[in-house]
């Protein structure tokens, strides 16, 4: 009986429950299709309110979402494009984080917010003099989040083998936002970077307890099995990666190489022939996302499916996907040395032998990057130990790690000869990649042809009171080559 009676009564109160709830919702949306006439603002600002979370929660595409709706509304607000600039920045976009930042300049001038965002957007391509110079004041007042402050300045300073420093900043990060997996994601990227394995798999472990979720860290801990010859756990850890990511193409082709490696041929092709249906540029940002080097994305399925190949003798078919390959990615020493090996079996010898020439020299070269590395951890600021290293990355290892060496020379002696010339040789050999090239190879080659008109040595040392000029108030365009993951 008492149920019945409830029920009664929630049938006499449903009637004036549904017209309450009809009148709000009238009310509601009558609010809603007339804001745009008053409320222009308060829309604009709920699209930044809602980019900034975003922001906080490491997601820059979906801020990006948001902002392009604040943007829609109104194309000239400041704060839209400051916060665009930060997105474009954290989705590793360096061009339009430079358009967005300029075009802020030109709406609110040099704020401290601009000021701000223009240090960790030098600091993003490696160019981190003034972050380091203005860190303790961002770091008391910030403009903006200060997990991003730290998590950039991090990355420069693994960018510049600035160890020291970023691990510094890694423990008072983790002391003010301990559930932060970040930094001992990022320590742990250090620790395998110096051959400290066993420390980088313990920070990598840290990572996934905070955050099981967490797939770069996966992806990093698949590597270092790999690097110690474990196949079957790094094939576990490439599979978390991928069950946690909406990036897997750099776990997938990992877990093809763990299936090559435990003879599932086939099924490695299986799953590298799901990575190699994507563009180029997806494959980039996964690989960014990933926490790895952009330069894989175009040449890391290839050289798996080519290895297929030639682990079951097919050498014709092996050839069709590392000639590509190397010609993607013409520095990476697994694809020479997998190509040499294929000329070799196919009869081409003087391919063969001319390639193994390269891949001695390319092994010579790491041994003095290694011998190099070991001395500049007790001299970091010396410029011409720089010199040599950038030298050397920029001709046989990487591309963009071998300029952030070579412009970090220029911290310490701007009127570094050799290191102008290095950079100004490389942008004139790559004149049609645009016009940020032309322009800088002219301006180092300027810088080098000065340098030997007042005969001094190539390398050079720094001159007496030369000192390192401040960034100017209005952002100067980067190379943007050295964009980094």
């Amino acid at each position: 009986m008492t149920t019945n009676a409830s029920d009664l009564a929630n049938q006499k109160v449903t009637p004036g429950a549904r017209k309450k709830w009809i009148v709000a919702l009238i009310i509601f949306l009558v609010v809603l299709l007339s804001s745009p006439i008053w409320g222009k603002g308060l829309w604009v600002d709920f699209f930044q309110y809602r980019a900034t979370k975003n922001l906080q929660a490491r997601n820059p595409e979906s801020a990006l979402q948001w902002l392009a709706y604040a943007q829609s509304l109104d194309d000239a607000n400041p704060r839209t494009r400051i916060l665009r600039a930060r997105s474009f920045r954290k989705s590793h976009d360096v061009k339009q984080a430079y358009e967005e930042l300029k075009a802020y300049y030109q709406l609110a001038g040099a704020t401290d917010e601009y000021q701000q965002e223009q240090w960790l957007f030098n600091a993003q391509i490696g160019e981190n003099a003034d972050l380091q110079r203005h860190l303790s004041e961002l770091l008391i007042n910030p403009q903006g989040d200060i997990q991003d402050i730290c998590e950039t300045y991090v990355n420069s300073c693994v960018l510049n083998y600035q160890f020291n420093a970023a691990l510094q900043i890694l423990d008072l990060w983790e002391a003010d936002f301990p559930e932060d997996p970040l930094p001992n994601f990022m320590r742990g990227k250090i620790y395998e970077h110096s051959r400290a394995l066993k420390e980088a798999t313990d920070e990598y472990q840290k990572t996934l307890k905070k955050d099981p979720q967490y797939a770069p860290a996966a992806y990093s801990l698949a590597r270092v099995q790999l690097t110690l010859k474990k196949t079957e756990p790094a094939m576990q850890y490439y599979e978390t990666a991928i069950a946690n990511t909406e990036y897997p193409a750099p776990a997938q082709v990992g877990l093809a190489r763990c299936l090559r490696l435990l003879n599932r041929n086939e099924e490695a092709k299986k799953v590298l022939a799901e990575v190699l249906k994507k563009e180029s540029t997806q494959l980039q940002k996964e690989y960014q996302a990933m926490g790895d080097h952009k330069s894989a994305a175009n040449s890391s399925a290839q050289l798996e499916m080519g290895n297929l190949e030639l682990a079951e003798k097919n050498y014709a078919a092996a050839l069709k996907w590392l000639e590509p390959a190397a010609q993607a990615n013409p520095i990476d020493l697994a694809i020479k040395n997998s190509l040499a090996l294929v000329y070799s079996r196919l009869g081409r010898k003087q391919e063969a032998k001319t390639l193994s020439l390269k891949i001695k020299e390319t092994n010579e070269a790491l041994e003095e990057i290694q011998r190099l590395l070991d001395q500049i951890r007790e001299k970091p600021d010396d410029a011409e130990l720089r010199y040599q290293i950038g030298k050397r990355y920029l001709n046989y290892v990487s591309e963009e790690q071998g300029i952030v060496w070579l412009n970090s020379v220029f911290r310490s002696n701007p009127n570094h000869g050799g290191a102008h010339d290095e950079l100004a040789r490389y942008y004139e050999q790559n004149l049609s990649r645009g016009d940020s090239f032309q322009r800088l190879a002219k301006t180092h080659r300027e810088q080098a042809d000065v340098q030997v008109a007042k005969q001094q040595p190539i390398s050079g040392s720094k001159p007496e009171g030369a000192k390192t000029t401040e960034t100017q108030q209005t952002p100067v365009s980067p190379s943007l080559s050295s964009e980094q993951k």
